[in-house]
């Protein structure tokens, strides 16, 4: 009896999965598990340093209800990929028969990684900023541009302010958007950027103090994306609520991380769920001068189910996309 699973590459995930579609999906997703329709355990980092392997991977499971999706999402950090030419995250997505555990799909999943990573703030954006004119990125990578690009597809800007220790790599940022709607202001400091921003995003790999909280205005959204710390602490404690998009993971890694070991924030500390809002089980913003704090860790739910929105495109195409017999 055969056993064929799809074999997808960059190419072929690019071909059939547009960014519209990572924006709805994450959007439905995180709305699917705050009505209790996903099961998703937080994730296991695995990291290689003691045993001499500069670098280290997540392993993230999910089984998505609505879309009858099971799958898991191992992607990683490698501090060798430079020199070989390679990105520094590397992702895999493997969907299985969730009654069966026969392979349906091993898709890779760096495409996905990238845009699921922007289209969150990006969806968050629209429903707990309370103002999107000027906008603050931190940190112009890839990641940076991928919420940037996302965020063009929710919400209206007027002004996109960058800041990075690499004039270069702001200068290749804005050149990735040449017919932009709105103006770039490049900024000498973080403070510069932060100052009267609406929206604060950090996407960087710092373990820094890159937004002050005496820097932030009434009603400002600040959404933090890495994986170490990446504001002062009043930040997030001075702030009038705080919102994550999971809260076990939020706790363990990330902004937060340092908090909740000294104890200082708890899962109580937390006043949004996000995907319960999206649920319609709780309120978001409330007022317009709140200033809301947001981390975003990033969930294996959206790549599963990015992925299963892949491999229903490619089937409703009729895709002549390469499959392996697994029994061979």
């Amino acid at each position: 009896m055969e056993q064929k699973a799809y074999i997808i590459g960059e190419e072929t995930v690019k071909k059939y999965l547009t960014v519209d579609d990572i924006i709805k999906c994450v959007e439905d997703t995180w709305r699917w598990y705050g009505e209790g329709k996903v099961i998703m355990p937080n994730k296991i980092t695995t990291t290689m340093d003691p045993l001499g392997v500069q670098g280290w991977f997540n392993s993230m499971p999910a089984y998505i209800g609505p879309m009858d999706v099971a799958g898991i999402k191992v992607v990683g950090g490698y501090a060798g990929n430079k020199a070989l030419g390679l990105p520094y995250i590397k992702a895999n997505v493997l969907v299985t028969n969730s009654r069966t555990g026969e392979l349906r799909a091993l898709v890779s999943g760096d495409y996905i990684n990238d845009y699921r990573t922007g289209a969150q703030p990006a969806v968050m954006a629209k429903y707990l900023a309370a103002k999107t004119d000027i906008v603050t990125i931190i940190g112009t990578g890839l990641m940076g541009y991928t919420t940037l690009y996302c965020m063009t597809k929710t919400v209206n800007m007027k002004e996109v302010r960058l800041c990075d220790i690499s004039e270069e790599a702001m200068d290749n940022f804005i050149a990735r958007f040449p017919d932009a709607p709105f103006k770039f202001v490049k900024c000498k400091s973080n403070e510069e950027g932060c100052r009267g921003a609406d929206i604060v995003i950090t996407v960087t790999n710092a373990n820094a103090d890159l937004v002050e909280e005496p820097w932030l205005k009434k009603g400002s959204l600040v959404m933090t994306m890495g994986s170490f710390r990446e504001t002062t602490f009043d930040v997030v404690k001075k702030a009038d609520k705080i919102a994550v998009d999971q809260i076990g993971q939020s706790l363990h890694r990330g902004n937060l991380k340092e908090l909740a070991e000294c104890g200082e924030i708890t899962a109580d500390s937390i006043d949004i769920l996000f995907p319960e809002v999206l649920a319609g089980k709780a309120q978001g913003r409330t007022n317009p001068d709140d200033r809301i704090y947001s981390q975003i860790v990033g969930t294996g739910m959206l790549d599963v189910a990015c992925a299963g929105i892949l491999l229903e495109k490619i089937k409703a195409a009729n895709a002549d996309v390469f499959r392996f017999d697994m029994m061979k």
